[in-house]
């Protein structure tokens, strides 16, 4: 997963400790991409520091081959944007990834049904 960082009216020191602290925390996206190739996943993380109120606002764009999720948080502590976006962003893919692997169950069982019938000895042809 490539991850690519936007900063806006922030210091060096915010910069630097945003970046390692969103490395250290994306752990679980990463392993709930892990079917999707490391090419093919791009995570964008874009902060910006509002001076007037002290506040961090902290968005996270996750694009997968086929979709696009995106969280927004803003706070008044860098760190606790950056937690709330990121678990607004697993929320998200979980539930992306249960109604995938739902559709896949369907269509499995209606599969297995079909060769059930057919395969039955008690057939009988019309």
């Amino acid at each position: 997963m490539e991850t690519v960082f936007y900063f806006k009216n922030m210091v060096a020191k915010d910069e630097d400790v945003l970046r390692s602290y969103v490395l250290q925390k994306v752990e679980k996206i990463e392993r709930l991409m892990a079917e999707h190739p490391d090419d093919a996943v791009l995570l964008e993380v874009k902060a910006e520091r509002f001076e007037k109120h002290n506040a961090y606002d902290v968005e996270f764009i996750l694009t997968i081959p086929s979709e696009k999720f995106m969280a927004r948080e803003t706070s008044h502590s860098i760190t606790k944007a950056v937690d709330f976006a990121k678990s607004r962003l697993e929320t998200q893919l979980t539930k992306h990834l249960d109604i995938n692997a739902r559709k896949h169950r369907i269509v499995k069982a209606r599969g297995k049904e079909k060769r059930h019938v057919i395969a039955s000895p008690h057939f009988t042809e019309l």
